[in-house]
């Protein structure tokens, strides 16, 4: 393992906790960057930047934004499904799902200490990310979801049955709130991905810390 595996590992172990994922929707008018540092504030180990119907100038200027926050508050910024402008603002990674870029195309992008992680519903998923080199793994949807209702189900048995078998840290996405956070720490998943229950809060800070207290709790 060279130095640049070495740090893309020692960020991703960074992924422990509650993992924010924000953009200009859902958030009840409030700014995409006011959210993240809300929930940043409440103790998110990560913030995810998805945007996919802003200007391009807009989800830019929020994505350098949010790095200089992430990096300030020594939290993992990850870009949603754009490689490009994860290497243009230095983030600390980018997520893909099946239907985005390969890993090996974002490595072609990114410079080579920076984070990929993947999208999955099947354990089969999960072993082929972990095949071509995703630094994690995201498994879901686990529950019905309101920010992304075309998802596949993964549930809770695939989830368990993905962290024995992960090599990499591992989160779960997919509906996840404060009254079922707990079922996602149980079985053993370093990380719990949530948005609307975060961006959609009255108070988001609490609300990511009561996720997190909820997650750390259970956490097995």
């Amino acid at each position: 393992m060279d130095r640049s595996e070495f740090a893309r590992r020692d960020l991703a172990a960074r992924l422990n906790g509650v993992y924010v994922i924000v953009g200009h929707s859902q958030t009840s008018d409030r700014s995409a960057l006011d959210i993240a540092r809300a929930a940043i504030d409440g103790g998110a180990c990560a913030i995810q930047l998805r945007d996919k119907t802003s200007p391009r100038a807009n989800v830019v200027r929020d994505a350098e934004a949010m790095t200089r926050l992430c990096k300030d508050s020594g939290v993992l910024f990850i870009v949603n499904d754009d490689p490009r402008l994860a290497a243009q603002v230095g983030s600390e990674g980018v997520h893909v799902g099946q239907g985005d870029a390969c890993i090996s195309e974002c490595r072609s992008v990114l410079d080579d200490r920076q984070i990929v992680g993947r999208s999955n519903a099947t354990v089969d998923e999960v072993r082929e990310s972990i095949q071509q080199g995703a630094d994690y793994v995201a498994v879901g949807a686990m529950f019905q979801s309101s920010t992304k209702r075309d998802t596949r189900p993964a549930g809770i048995e695939t989830l368990a049955a993905a962290v024995q078998l992960a090599e990499v840290p591992l989160v779960a996405i997919g509906g996840i709130n404060v009254s079922n956070v707990a079922l996602i720490a149980a079985t053993g998943a370093n990380a719990a991905c949530v948005a609307s229950a975060v961006t959609e809060a009255a108070d988001p800070e609490r609300a990511t810390r009561e996720l997190l207290r909820n997650f750390m709790s259970a956490k097995r």
